[in-house]
């Protein structure tokens, strides 16, 4: 009975404790003001997409005397929203520290493909356009040619991920072009060839006949024999040689 009686003394001074402590830290908080601010772009040595400054006059905007102004008063979710409105963000976080300054960490938006129509634009890994940048140029895959929307949503973008996703192919393969046919030519980085890939139709299989020249044939008679790879052709990779 009384090992019971002790533990509910327990229990109940911890409550007790714990209301004091909550109650403590909220009366700081609401005395807390903003010190600064701190702007953390995730792989920001990767991609410079997203300036400081940018988001710094974002914040002003909104909170124009923001240094001195009380930390409960500044609407992080609203600012996180204003944010995640820059084309080139894809999720904002906004806090502050214990000694009132204000952090926002930001995760930039990945593209993966650049496509040479129109004005131009990226897709990012997600399948969502970006539109592209003053500040900085992202070295991707180029696709040029006959590209639209359709075209990129039943097709063009799973190729593009097959290629990005594989770390050779990635390096080694530098822009698709398409033509009217929706039949695809690839330019390689090294190697003074195109690769005429044909249309999207088994185009894993068409990839590792591809690899097998690579690894087997260009061992033997180097990158720069020839001029053009035709992988339409089923079980079969047809080679021109250069005169």
């Amino acid at each position: 009975m009384l090992k019971k009686v002790a533990n509910i003394l327990v229990w109940v001074c911890l409550f007790v404790y714990l209301i004091v402590v909550f109650s403590f830290v909220n009366g700081k908080s609401e005395k807390l003001v903003i010190s600064g601010t701190s702007v953390n772009v995730v792989d920001s040595v990767k991609r410079g997409f997203v300036r400081d400054a940018d988001v710094e006059r974002i914040i002003k905007k909104k909170y124009p005397e923001i240094v001195g102004a009380a930390v409960s008063g500044i609407n992080k979710e609203i600012l996180e929203d204003l944010i995640d409105k820059l084309p080139y963000v894809k999720k904002s976080e906004v806090y502050n520290s214990l000694s009132g300054k204000l952090i926002i960490d930001i995760k930039q938006r990945n593209p993966i493909v650049r496509i040479l129509a129109g004005n131009g634009y990226y897709i990012d890994a997600e399948g969502k356009k970006m539109p592209l940048s003053t500040n900085f140029t992202s070295r991707v895959l180029v696709v040029s040619g006959a590209v639209n929307d359709q075209l990129i949503k039943e097709e063009l973008f799973e190729l593009v991920k097959f290629i990005t996703n594989d770390e050779f192919w990635k390096s080694q393969i530098t822009q698709i072009y398409v033509d009217k046919n929706k039949e695809y030519i690839l330019i390689p980085r090294v190697g003074a060839h195109k690769i005429e890939l044909g249309s999207i139709e088994n185009y894993e299989r068409k990839f590792q006949k591809l690899s097998a020249l690579y690894t087997k044939g260009f061992s033997k008679k180097g990158w720069n024999t020839y001029t053009k790879i035709n992988l339409k052709y089923k079980d079969q990779v047809v080679c021109t040689k250069k005169n």
